[in-house]
């Protein structure tokens, strides 16, 4: 099962693809979300970046938090809107109802090289 959002089968368009190495297990899309989970450059590093320690950090600091749509403990996610502290489980997020929304970092693309004049 996925340790950020407990499920061994989820939907892969909510949660995106599972992956496991090394011991670890997690769907992409729920450690994309997950508060204070960063992601290094070096993808080929833990899982798709996510460094082993740092996603246990996360694990371990979501046990205090319980999930507004399930009620159980292990919420990786917080609410964005001002002043609600609301956490959820990826997937229960959005059985719930919520909004989310990922965009992948904008990527500079550099113009084509215009063509030489002649003459």
């Amino acid at each position: 099962a996925c340790m950020l959002c407990r499920r061994a089968e989820a939907d892969p368009d909510t949660c995106g693809r599972k992956l496991e190495k090394q011991g670890l297990c997690a769907h992409e899309f729920c450690m994309f979300f997950a508060n204070k989970l960063c992601q290094q450059r070096v993808e080929q590093l833990g899982l798709v970046g996510f460094l082993p320690e740092d996603i246990q950090r996360t694990v371990d600091r979501a046990a205090q938090k319980h999930c507004f749509v399930c009620g159980e403990s292990g919420a990786t996610i917080t609410c964005r809107e001002m002043d609600c502290e609301r956490s959820f489980h990826l997937p229960c997020a959005a059985e719930g109802g919520c909004v989310t929304q990922f965009l992948f970092q904008y990527r500079y693309l550099p113009s084509p090289t215009p063509p030489t004049r002649k003459g």
